[in-house]
């Protein structure tokens, strides 16, 4: 396996935990935070707080639009 698909598959993998995260939450901020908090934690990614926020911004408005 070559370096960039290792990095592909830790960034899926923190994506994905992402996405439960947002599943879970209630509000946009509490995922804001639970997210952030596991970048800083899991080390799967080296994102900026601004980048996992338009993440959570994009999988919460997805995540929503379902319902609306």
């Amino acid at each position: 396996m070559g370096m960039s698909s290792y990095i592909m598959d830790l960034q899926e993998q923190f994506e994905d935990k992402v996405a439960d995260i947002v599943k879970e939450s209630e509000h946009v901020a509490e995922a804001y935070a639970a997210a952030v908090k596991l970048n800083k934690e899991s080390h799967l990614v080296n994102w900026e707080d601004e980048e996992i926020e338009y993440l959570v911004d994009e999988m919460w408005s997805e995540q929503w639009s379902n319902y609306q």
